[in-house]
């Protein structure tokens, strides 16, 4: 990176990545697969599975309450704030665990986890109201395409670090203990995170936001055309991701499995689910060389048609496992991972950056809280009504055009569906800026290291 790459940010801005980092490493932990394998061990259905996934967006819906508070409050110390009591639930977690059968039952762990994550989501998704406008207003609209990809890969690197510390450690059949040992980790991690959030500088808030009237036009920034046509889009992303990942563990966890010496076993061991997720981290940072400067250059909208056509195929790939075209094996389960960490960390950003570019300055917190809340809120109850599906189909077992139709395949399929109506609608998202898809294609023609390897 360039000397004036460097200094396009303020200086602590760079601390933030390694918040990212460590943060990651802390609630991937208690947010991802192994808080679903843990679920899943004490016996969780698909619709409680969902319900888990769901909680994460949900919280999300009391930015809107928040948004009148988090001006006057600052940014900054709203998320701090918030970071710091949501590592009080972590500990709590960690306890659980630990407690015998005899003092709690399967059922009341499982219960004790849904209040105790509910908790801790609520916090996140109250104190995350601060976060959009923050960082819109620490970076600069001309680098915003360069700090995302930077903080992409932090996140990843921290996310992949975190799934193969919980592979290795955890095993093939892991005991409930280890799943409490992983937690209190997550806590402490996550208490060295903020020393690092703590040290990045504050931006002031507008002055005429600071005592904005209780009375905001929602309905009049919904009207705004530019981030209404965005917002059906992301809101189309959130409804097919919504529980997806919580899903695929629990499809692997429900499958037939041939390990190594031949003998067939119920699911993929904890171990080798662990290993593949890692993968989608790793897909993540290859984004770092894919995107680097092209999302500042070419503008978001080609990048949101590669990486929704990319997913279609991979979701596209489930069904077809899951319908019994081939096996659930390990490599093509970690090349699925892979693919769709680098597909979504594509499409992720690209949505983000035009998300900060769309939204005006003025009533900056509201626009973001109605776009987060109306994502999440989709992306929250979406894991539900899936859980429910995937439950309602588990007795469908019918074959139909060279397929397998049952609870996961039709699950996998409808979420293609949902991807394909997603791409539909981005041909009506305004940015100007952005390249028309022939420039992109040409863009990676010219920039490919592949052709500069064999010109050498």
């Amino acid at each position: 990176m360039s000397a004036a790459a460097k200094t396009a940010w303020p200086t602590g801005v760079n601390h933030l990545f390694t918040f990212f980092f460590f943060n990651f490493l802390s609630v991937m932990i208690v947010m991802d697969s192994p808080i679903f394998l843990y679920t899943q061990s004490l016996g969780a259905s698909a619709t409680v599975m969902g319900l888990i996934a769901g909680l994460t967006p949900l919280m999300v819906v009391f930015q809107i309450p928040a948004a009148d508070h988090v001006n006057r409050i600052g940014y900054k110390r709203f998320i701090t704030t918030g970071w710091t009591v949501r590592l009080v639930f972590i500990a709590a977690l960690a306890v659980v665990p630990f407690a015998s059968d005899a003092s709690l039952n399967q059922q009341s762990k499982l219960a004790l986890v849904l209040a105790i994550l509910f908790l801790f989501n609520l916090v996140r998704g109250i104190s995350s109201c601060g976060w959009f406008p923050w960082i819109t207003g620490l970076v600069p609209e001309s680098v915003r395409g360069r700090y995302l990809t930077i903080e992409n890969a932090c996140n990843s690197v921290g996310s992949l670090v975190a799934f193969l510390i919980v592979a290795v450690y955890l095993g093939r059949d892991p005991a409930s203990y280890k799943f409490g040992v992983l937690f209190a980790f997550s806590f402490l991690i996550g208490l060295v995170s903020l020393a690092f959030i703590y040290r990045v500088p504050s931006v002031p808030t507008p002055e005429a936001e600071k005592d904005i009237a209780r009375a905001v036009p929602w309905s009049e920034i919904m009207r705004h055309p530019p981030f209404r046509k965005l917002l059906w889009v992301a809101a189309c992303w959130a409804a097919a991701m919504g529980g997806l990942m919580a899903f695929v563990v629990k499809y692997l966890k429900s499958v037939p499995y041939t390990l190594a010496g031949g003998e067939v076993a119920v699911g993929m061991p904890d171990d080798l689910v662990m290993y593949a997720a890692s993968a989608k981290f790793a897909g993540s940072l290859l984004t770092l060389w894919f995107l680097a400067t092209r999302l500042d250059r070419m503008g978001s909208r080609p990048i949101m048609y590669v990486g929704l056509g990319l997913w279609v195929l991979l979701v596209g790939g489930w069904a077809a496992m899951a319908g019994g075209l081939f096996r659930p094996e390990f490599a093509i389960v970690l090349g699925l991972y892979l693919c769709m960490g680098f597909a979504f960390a594509m499409f992720s950003m690209a949505t983000t950056k035009l998300a900060m570019d769309t939204v005006p300055a003025m009533g900056r917190s509201h626009f973001f809280a109605l776009y987060s809340v109306v994502c999440s809120l989709t992306a929250g109850l979406m894991p539900i009504l899936w859980g429910l599906l995937i439950d309602l189909l588990r007795p469908v077992n019918v074959a139909w055009l060279g397929l397998g139709w049952n609870q996961y395949s039709i699950y996998f399929a409808a979420v293609t569906v949902v991807l394909l109506a997603a791409m539909v609608l981005i041909k009506n998202v305004e940015e100007p800026k952005a390249a028309r898809m022939n420039e992109f294609v040409l863009d990676l023609i010219r920039n490919s290291p592949l052709r500069s390897w064999l010109r050498d």
